[in-house]
């Protein structure tokens, strides 16, 4: 018996990513899991740092750190890193302390199947483009200047493979579409109706129609993500008369928008195995 600690996104936020790993640590979770956008930014020093920091945090709380990618992950440099390290449970080990589950990863703790499918739509994909853009207007300055040192911008505010294309998902609910206890997303199931949705857009639906896709191929008991920031729980058919319980969680501090936040709601305790017989077990601070 044991239990993990599930977090929303985190955004490279340390002061948020260390005050949960103490909530992990303080809950008897040897795991914590962050459903995306977890700030994998190792395309630039603060990313690197950040890593670094996460995981000394971690491997002192003797809590091992894991996350999907979100829409604001760099995930292609993640395979491009660390694809050839990886552990025994088939994560990509980016630090000791630190690793990724690439999208439809699946895996097995304390007798409770999991999968991950990580990407979502950025709605302020625009405003990064041309945020880009003008950044490497002046960097591009600075090297006819002569100032080699100056990086090309692009690809490093928006990514093209944040969402999961359907040819992705086609390959993947192939390879093994076989049912799991627990779902792990960063993006919504189309299906789920919060009281407060950010990416109620025609922009995420095709990623949302994904995840759907998702839910009602593997039927979950119990389905967790991110990308809203905001908590809410809903439960939704997932195919024939299978229901899944969806808990949407918020975000850290900074990024989380809605009045009524508090930082207990980017978490939850989910006690491990699960499954049927454990439905109203998951716990929030």
């Amino acid at each position: 018996m044991g239990s993990v600690l599930i977090t929303g996104d985190l955004h490279g936020n340390t002061k948020h990513a260390l005050t949960l790993v103490q909530v992990a640590a303080r809950n008897d979770c040897a795991r914590m899991f962050v459903v995306g956008d977890f700030g994998a930014w190792e395309h630039v020093h603060s990313g690197r740092r950040y890593f670094d920091v996460v995981n000394k945090a971690a491997k002192r709380a003797d809590v091992t750190v894991y996350f999907l990618d979100g829409n604001h992950d760099k995930s292609s440099l993640l395979h491009e890193l660390y694809d050839d390290q990886r552990d025994d449970e088939g994560f990509l080990v980016c630090r000791k302390h630190l690793r990724y589950a690439p999208r439809g990863h699946r895996w097995t703790w304390d007798g409770t199947t999991f999968a991950a499918f990580g990407g979502a739509r950025s709605t302020d994909k625009g405003w990064r483009l041309a945020r880009e853009a003008r950044k490497e207007e002046h960097a591009a300055k600075r090297r006819g200047y002569g100032s080699a040192r100056t990086p090309v911008t692009a690809g490093t505010l928006w990514f093209p493979e944040e969402e999961m294309t359907d040819d992705e998902l086609d390959a993947l609910l192939s390879a093994d579409g076989s049912p799991v206890d627990i779902l792990l997303t960063h993006d919504k199931p189309r299906a789920t109706e919060p009281k407060f949705n950010r990416k109620n857009k025609p922009e995420c639906f095709p990623n949302q129609d994904r995840i759907q896709r998702v839910v009602e191929t593997l039927h979950p008991a119990l389905h967790l993500h991110g990308h809203l920031h905001y908590r809410y729980t809903e439960t939704i058919l997932s195919g024939g008369d299978r229901w899944t319980r969806v808990e949407g969680l918020a975000a850290d501090p900074d990024a989380a928008p809605h009045p009524a936040y508090t930082e207990e709601h980017s978490w939850l305790v989910v006690p491990l195995p699960y499954g049927a017989a454990t439905l109203d077990q998951p716990r929030a601070g």
